[in-house]
């Protein structure tokens, strides 16, 4: 039985992913420094103490932990108040998982652009639960948001369905005992081992369906 159907955020519903990566390849470029792919992607889906802690490795910038935070934060809010740049079909996916399950989100991005997102007229009162990876302990590929999320909906993990998209995420949602549904973007796939972990892999949130759902359960 489904309990509830719990969403990533950034590369989910939010094509945020080339934002981010513009953002810090701005910084390492003021820095003189390069930012590559596999920057990118060791920082996809972690928390945001975890991608400034590599950040500062990576770049050495004469900043602090919170200056980072603030710079690329700062960069992410102004280009989401110019405009949400939302997934295909991801606004038709949470309502209709919303019209047959229990909705929650669970994110490893920073709360105050998932506040953005979240109180868009678009999905505005469609989560029961709303989480940022900085709001526990470890965030992804560790299960902790997802745990949380589910403990605060009150439901068991083991009965919940999680939709990710990064390596990171993936490994989360298994770690916690949840049904994952990769739904990768090609541009910044995830590590084959991580997504053979999927229970389900799709190409696009289109293919999201209640009998979908249902079967990985059955």
């Amino acid at each position: 039985m489904i309990e509830a159907v719990i969403f990533d955020m950034d590369g989910i519903l939010i094509d945020s992913e080339p934002v981010w990566n513009e953002a810090r390849v701005r910084m390492a470029a003021r820095l003189g420094k390069d930012w590559t792919h596999q920057d990118h992607e060791a920082v996809m889906g972690v928390s945001t103490k975890e991608w400034v802690e590599y950040m500062l490795k990576r770049l050495e910038p004469p900043m602090s932990a919170a200056e980072v935070q603030e710079e690329i934060g700062q960069t992410m809010v102004d280009l989401y108040h110019e405009a949400i740049p939302f997934m295909p079909a991801a606004v038709e996916a949470v309502d209709l998982v919303k019209s047959h399950f229990r909705v929650g989100l669970a994110s490893g991005s920073i709360r105050r652009l998932i506040d953005i997102v979240t109180a868009s007229q678009e999905l505005s009162g469609k989560f029961e639960v709303i989480l940022s990876a900085d709001q526990v302990e470890r965030g992804k590929p560790w299960p902790d948001v997802y745990l949380k999320t589910a403990d605060l909906m009150g439901v068991n993990p083991e009965h919940c369905i999680c939709i990710e998209d990064s390596g990171n995420g993936i490994m989360a949602g298994k770690a916690a005992g949840m049904k994952v549904i990769a739904v990768p973007d090609h541009r910044f796939p995830a590590k084959p081992e991580k997504l053979a972990e999927a229970d389900v892999i799709l190409d696009s949130l289109a293919q999201i369906n209640k009998a979908l759902l249902e079967s990985l359960f059955t």
